[in-house]
């Protein structure tokens, strides 16, 4: 028996170093995707938690508007920007900054829509040769803004509130420009 040598094939030396290769370059494309998913879960942790803030921001805004206008506002309506500090989950704060009120339009309250049965209409009741009564309706607007964030997103909500106040005190307000909304 005679025995037959055995000859490594061409083609086989040929492929040395090509396995590395292909294992090299699946290496780096994994490692891109892990990446790219690793950056993808920090955007979005981001983009939650700018929407959180932003809704707790907005809710602290609301708020100090509701305080704002739980006051007797037009009393103090000469004032400047006032700032509240409101504490939302967890202890924490946020600084709000609510603008001075303006007003934005005056409607005389005739007589002849007013109920005499009520005390609050009473009070406006002029005499019947006068068809306007001694009250107004106020429309009022508050704005309420913000500044806070990890990105320094701004929140400002505006409300607008109406008003019976004397006709004196709403003439004196609409007829002075610093009042007046822009």
């Amino acid at each position: 028996m005679k025995s037959i040598p055995i000859r490594i094939a061409p083609r086989r030396a040929a492929q040395r170093g090509s396995v590395l290769l292909l294992s090299l370059f699946m290496l780096m494309v994994m490692t891109m995707l892990a990446l790219s998913a690793i950056k993808m879960g920090t955007v979005n942790l981001r983009t939650i938690n700018n929407m959180q803030m932003r809704s707790e921001a907005m809710g602290a805004a609301q708020h100090a508007l509701d305080q704002v206008m739980s006051i007797n506002f037009t009393d103090d309506v000469a004032g400047t920007e006032r700032n509240w500090t409101v504490a939302v989950d967890a202890g924490k704060t946020y600084n709000v900054a609510v603008a001075r009120p303006c007003i934005r339009q005056v409607t005389p309250i005739m007589n002849t829509v007013l109920d005499i049965g009520n005390s609050e209409d009473l009070k406006c009741y002029d005499t019947i040769s006068n068809p306007v009564s001694a009250c107004s309706t106020t429309v009022w607007e508050i704005t309420a803004t913000v500044s806070e964030g990890w990105f320094g997103a701004n929140v400002a909500i505006t409300q607008g509130t109406g008003i019976r106040m004397d006709n004196g005190a709403a003439t004196v307000y609409s007829n002075d420009s610093s009042y007046r909304c822009s």
